[in-house]
């Protein structure tokens, strides 16, 4: 996990905690060659963006998936 509203910095696939242009903060989930691949909502609190992520860590990979191609 990696805080840009902290300055700090990230390599790899990771999770992002951004602030929005209206001060509020978001998730992104970013892939290993920088581009962003999921975006959250915004979230009135930090503490509910990183409430974001745990969640996504812990169901994430039990999660059903589709294949579309």
């Amino acid at each position: 996990m990696v805080d840009l509203t902290k300055g700090e910095e990230g390599k790899g696939y990771r999770f992002e905690i951004a602030a929005s242009k209206d001060g509020q903060t978001f998730v992104r989930f970013v892939a290993a060659n920088g581009e962003p691949m999921v975006r959250s909502e915004t979230y009135k609190s930090k503490s509910s963006a990183r409430n974001c992520i745990k969640s996504l860590q812990e169901r994430g990979p039990k999660a059903d998936t589709v294949d579309e191609a």
